[in-house]
Parts: structure tokens; C-alpha cells; sequence
């Protein structure tokens, strides 16, 4: 099989992935869009393997947390407990100034799902 690019929504690097328990995927990775608000920020995309497979977007994509400098950040970590929260683990700088350091997020796709309706 030759090599495709993936749908502009999951444009980064160090990308991590685990199935939720309803079969979507969670995909924790750096932005490195060109033109985005969140470039050089921890952010997660939400989809199913087929939004992957045909070039689709997926259901939705969010910053997790907001990078302060640059795009210094993120070799996550993504652990599904069997409750189904992930845990998702990485390094950035998180407040102005200061020196990176490492943060851990968890949440159920439900939780994100709300979020993202929001915006």
C-alpha cells in the first residue's frame, strides 16, 4: 500500500492513539498546522479508523492544553483504564515563563464530546 496523507485535522507529530469503548479513537499529538490556533499545542482528535482510512476529518479535534512557548511540548503518553477515562501524560510549557514541566489529563470521550458541541 503506497503512502497517503492523513486529513488536515490530524496534521502534527508524536502522535498516540488508543480505541475508546465505543470503537472511536482518541489521538493526543503536537499541532504543527501551518495556520492554525493551536499550533505548537497539545491537542487531540476524535474519529473513527474509517475518517483515517478515507481522508475524512473525523467528529472533532481540541486543544488540549495551550503551549507558551513555541512548540516545545508533547511526547504523549495515552492509557485507556477500564472505566473508560483516558490518561493522557506529556511536558510543555503551560504557564508564561516558567520552565516546562509535565501535566496529566484525564477525561471520557463524553466529556469532550460536550465540549466540543460547545464551540
Amino acid at each position: 500500500m503506497e503512502p497517503r496523507e492523513l486529513p488536515a485535522s490530524l496534521t502534527g507529530d508524536r502522535h498516540t492513539a488508543k480505541y475508546a469503548p465505543d470503537g472511536r479513537l482518541f489521538v493526543s499529538f503536537r499541532d504543527t498546522t501551518h495556520v492554525s490556533p493551536t499550533k505548537g499545542d497539545w491537542v487531540g482528535w476524535v474519529g473513527a479508523y474509517e475518517d483515517i482510512v478515507k481522508g475524512n476529518e473525523g467528529q472533532y479535534r481540541v486543544r488540549i492544553m495551550d503551549n507558551t512557548k513555541g512548540s516545545d511540548c508533547c511526547y504523549p503518553g495515552v492509557e485507556l483504564l477500564p472505566d473508560g477515562t483516558f490518561v493522557t501524560t506529556t511536558y510543555g510549557h503551560w504557564t508564561e515563563g516558567e520552565p516546562p514541566y509535565i501535566v496529566c489529563v484525564r477525561f471520557k470521550l463524553g466529556e469532550l464530546d460536550c465540549q466540543a458541541t460547545i464551540k
